[in-house]
């Protein structure tokens, strides 16, 4: 794949404005009535706050070309939430198509907001879809337009204020070139037939992800520990305790949790259950910081842990018993509809010169295992049964219409 020819060879750095009240806002959304397409980023402080929120929000027009004069950095912090509440009608389906890169983490951060996407296109399942092996930003925009993002700021906290000249270029780059990468893969798409595919993995991809927005992991928190598994019974009951003790600090600091105490401090602690607070002192990674802050809390819920000598029998049986093991003839079976419906999905995409993700990505294929009848013949799935019409490739796409000479 190649930029289409009408293409610009190069882009210039757009202006960035930063809107960080009302009036700004309006007139950001009044400068986006018409565009035909809004490339829209989000930023969080996910890595740095005990609850992740929206810190900005990036929004910029193309031309017909491609070409972005000018990006939009929502001060969503400054704004609030209903501050942001005009963005509603842009985002949502009133709004023209938003392109995005990757759109799970932009969708559920802006429904956490009150801002429900819609009308998206997303340039992550279109690169997949066309058969580009590296589907990142930064190795298709390099790979594509010739330009290396910056990644120097990937980890910055985007809750820091005020945002500083320095930081504004980072901001503005992901929005400033996916117009272009778009008709890069929007060209590529349309040759190998299956914008429908795109469409239609996008269409899941956006209403699973908006789904999943407010969920809550069940687990206590010490259950998601990795690690937590091979330890006893009074070594389960003192982790127990030990992660309330580091939830509890987190959310007052608000910060992440992993950030007061790692996990293998906490499951080491939970092996040894040491005595006292110096000899919790004693156990590296406890020595200083936040988590040597909290040594006494921890050394209490040692003891603690320690008199209860197990965890909860319900929760024993929610998420440590051992699940009964399907029958092996069940597990043989639905392995051999993978495997048939993995051989067919390959076929077809070879017969249509397409990835296989556009014939039928994964998550389809684990879904149709589990649900396809246990008796299923092999021949039913057989790509030789297929008609020749679903194997034959799709009709070339017509050539676009000449430019403006």
């Amino acid at each position: 794949m190649s930029i289409p020819p009408d293409a610009p060879p190069t882009a210039r750095a757009p202006e960035v404005t930063v809107v960080a009240d009302a009036a700004g806002l309006a007139r950001a959304l009044e400068a986006l009535a018409d565009a035909e397409r809004v490339a829209i980023d989000a930023e969080s402080n996910g890595l740095h706050a005990y609850r992740a929120r929206l810190c900005t929000l990036q929004l910029a027009a193309a031309s017909a070309q491609g070409e972005v004069s000018r990006v939009f950095v929502v001060d969503a912090i400054a704004l609030g939430d209903d501050g942001l509440a005009p963005l509603a009608s842009l985002l949502g389906e009133a709004g023209p198509p938003k392109l995005v890169h990757d759109l799970a983490f932009d969708a559920r951060i802006l429904a956490q907001h009150g801002l429900a996407l819609a009308r998206a296109i997303d340039t992550a399942i279109m690169a997949r879809f066309v058969g580009e092996k590296a589907t990142g930003l930064a190795a298709l925009v390099g790979a594509h337009l010739g330009v290396k993002l910056a990644k120097d700021l990937q980890q910055h906290d985007w809750a820091r204020r005020p945002l500083g000249a320095e930081v504004l270029p980072y901001l503005a780059a992901d929005v400033a070139h996916l117009p272009r990468l778009w008709r890069v893969l929007a060209s590529a798409a349309e040759t190998l037939g299956v914008v429908e595919d795109v469409e239609e993995e996008t269409r899941y991809r956006l209403a699973t992800s908006l789904a999943a927005q407010g969920e809550v992991d069940p687990r206590p928190p010490y259950v998601r520990i990795k690690g937590a598994g091979p330890l006893d019974a009074t070594g389960l009951a003192v982790l127990r305790e030990l992660a309330a003790v580091r939830e509890t600090e987190a959310a007052r600091l608000d910060v992440p949790p992993f950030k007061i105490v790692g996990n293998e401090v906490l499951v080491e602690l939970a092996r040894r259950r040491p005595i006292g607070v110096d000899a919790v002192r004693g156990v590296r990674g406890l020595e200083r910081g936040r988590g040597g802050a909290i040594a006494r809390a921890l050394a209490d819920a040692i003891v603690r842990g320690r008199e209860a000598g197990a965890i909860p029998r319900e929760e024993h049986e929610a998420f440590f018993a051992r699940r009964p093991t399907p029958p092996r003839e069940q597990v043989e079976a639905r392995r051999a509809r993978e495997q048939r419906l993995t051989a067919c999905r390959r076929a077809l995409a070879k017969a249509r010169g397409v990835d296989e993700q556009a014939v039928l990505p994964g998550h389809c294929v684990q879904d149709l295992a589990d649900l396809a009848p246990s008796d299923l013949a092999p021949s039913d799935l057989a790509p030789s049964d297929l008609a020749p019409s679903d194997l034959a490739p799709p009709p070339p796409a017509p050539p676009p219409p000449p430019g403006p000479p």
